[in-house]
């Protein structure tokens, strides 16, 4: 778990590399796999969402890939630098952004989905995060979560390798298993579904180290081989040879019970 000094840390590194990571949505085969991997994470979102909270939206571009699925998008961000490229490419009449630590966030809105890509592994304290959102959720709303998971021995080392090679990848991000991933939510009440998520298209979206030329022609190709091995990774012994887990989550009965017996005992 990281600890506040690494988020500090972490929020320091994605400041000063703002410019490099932007690249990443205006090269365009990575924008194939990034559009590619938010399409997967919610595959079984009823869409148009209606009010979508981006958590950790980096430089907005989601409002982008996902536009026409959504009634109205609101990204978080606690990089200054990020949220400037995210209100100079994608803010719209449907999409704004606050450069926040969701922490530190307050709000009255409800909405009907939260989407964290590749996010809980750099908050210090997840599972206090995991309760602070559920206020955030309206009545049937959904949390939906992508996270690097480590079962897969090779990508593990992969990840280690360039942790130490690459100056502006977090050398202090961790890796969850698909089981600490369902507990940690279980334990907060959530109803859980877990899938697996990348095989092809997560390097694609997440390095610049191929030529367009040839960069562009394997992203395309990842968009129809990917959604077919994640099927068969859903297998359980196979899901942690996938490069991520996606997790849905919504709140459990029991709290939502405990929700509205508070609600109504505050209303007497």
């Amino acid at each position: 778990m990281m600890s506040n000094d690494q988020e500090a840390k972490d929020k320091l590194l994605f400041e000063q590399i703002a410019d490099s990571y932007v690249r990443k949505d205006l090269t365009p085969y990575c924008r194939i796999a990034r559009k590619q991997r938010l399409d997967t994470s919610l595959k079984s979102i009823r869409q148009p969402v209606g009010r979508l909270l981006e958590v950790g939206c980096g430089a907005g571009f989601t409002a982008d890939y996902l536009k026409g699925k959504y009634k109205s998008y609101l990204g978080l961000d606690y990089s200054k630098n990020l949220v400037a490229y995210a209100e100079r490419y994608n803010s719209s009449n449907q999409a704004r952004f606050l450069c926040v630590n969701i922490k530190d966030f307050v709000t009255s809105e409800k909405f009907d989905v939260i989407l964290m890509i590749g996010v809980l592994h750099h908050i210090p304290d997840p599972e206090k995060i995991l309760d602070d959102l559920r206020p955030l959720l309206a009545q049937g709303g959904c949390l939906v979560v992508n996270e690097p998971q480590r079962g897969n021995p090779l990508i593990s080392m992969l990840r280690r390798i360039r942790k130490k090679v690459d100056a502006k990848y977090s050398s202090d991000q961790v890796e969850f298993t698909y089981d600490e991933l369902r507990a940690m939510f279980e334990k907060h009440d959530y109803e859980v579904r877990c899938f697996p998520q990348g095989i092809l298209s997560t390097p694609l979206a997440e390095t610049r180290f191929l030529p367009s030329l040839l960069g562009l022609p394997i992203a395309w190709l990842a968009r129809i081989v990917d959604p077919v091995l994640e099927l068969i990774l859903d297998y359980q012994p196979l899901r942690a040879l996938a490069w991520n887990i996606v997790i849905e989550a919504k709140v459990g009965e029991r709290s939502s019970m405990g929700h509205r017996i508070t609600s109504n005992s505050q209303g007497k």
